[in-house]
This record gives C-alpha cells, sequence and structure tokens, in this order.
C-alpha cells in the first residue's frame, strides 16, 4: 500500500517557481517519487485555492499560466485532487469568464449540490448564466 500524503501548497510553488533552490530540488524530487508509485499524493481543494493565489498575487502570473500549472498538477499520477470535477469546471469558469477562482469554484460547487441560486454582492456571478442571483 502506498504511503498518502498531503500537499501544501508551498510543495507546488517552489516546484512552479524555482524559489529557494534547495526546496525547489526537493519539491521535483518528490514529485517524481509520486509519479514512479512512491507515495499517493492527496490534494485539498483548498491547497488549489491557494496556489492560484499565490501565482497570482505573489509571482503575478496570469490566468493562462495559472490554468496550465493547474492543469499539470492535474495530470500528475497518483494524485488524487479533492473536488477534481468541481476544480476542473472552475478553472474554466476562472479563465473564460475571467472571475476571481473562488466565485468560480462556488458557482460549480452550487450546481453540484443541485442548488443554482447564489446571494453575493459580487459581480462576477453576473457572468455566470447558470446561476441565478441574489443581489441587492
Amino acid at each position: 500500500m502506498k504511503n498518502r500524503v498531503y500537499a501544501d501548497t508551498n510543495l507546488f510553488i517552489r516546484f512552479f517557481t524555482g524559489d529557494s533552490d534547495n526546496q525547489s530540488q526537493e519539491s521535483k524530487k518528490f514529485l517524481n517519487q509520486v509519479s514512479r508509485g512512491k507515495y499517493e499524493l492527496f490534494i485539498c481543494d483548498l491547497i488549489i485555492a491557494e496556489i492560484i493565489y499565490v501565482l497570482e498575487s505573489i509571482y503575478h502570473l496570469d490566468r493562462n499560466a495559472v490554468v496550465e500549472k493547474i492543469l499539470a498538477i492535474a495530470e500528475i499520477d497518483n494524485a488524487v485532487i479533492e473536488n477534481r470535477s468541481i476544480i476542473l469546471k472552475a478553472l474554466d469558469l476562472y479563465e473564460e469568464k475571467n472571475i476571481d477562482f473562488i466565485d468560480a469554484y462556488l458557482a460549480s460547487h452550487s450546481v453540484k449540490n443541485n442548488c443554482d441560486t447564489v446571494f453575493t454582492f459580487d459581480k462576477d456571478f453576473k457572468k455566470i448564466d447558470f446561476i441565478k442571483k441574489i443581489i441587492p
């Protein structure tokens, strides 16, 4: 049985950015071990959200680059992403509608849970046609 390991955000940030040479090398080494089957990597959906936030706000990556990196995570052999289908739908909305990832995630999550209405003050939801809005 493979050892299951939870991923922290910095694993991927170091891997993608190369910041901190030692940590970057350790991240690459570990992800290679995951791909070879030594570990099963569990990636919480909150970690995906934090990766996106850090890549946007700290590293100033554009949406296309951020989506590319998250999709690369989704392709890692022996990795389990919590709420994978919601994450992938949210990535599509994030990129196509040019909205905040958390708003895209909330919309995707609500649909999965058979809820088609969101109460919000956020104008991003006006860009999502399959969600009804209660906007005071």
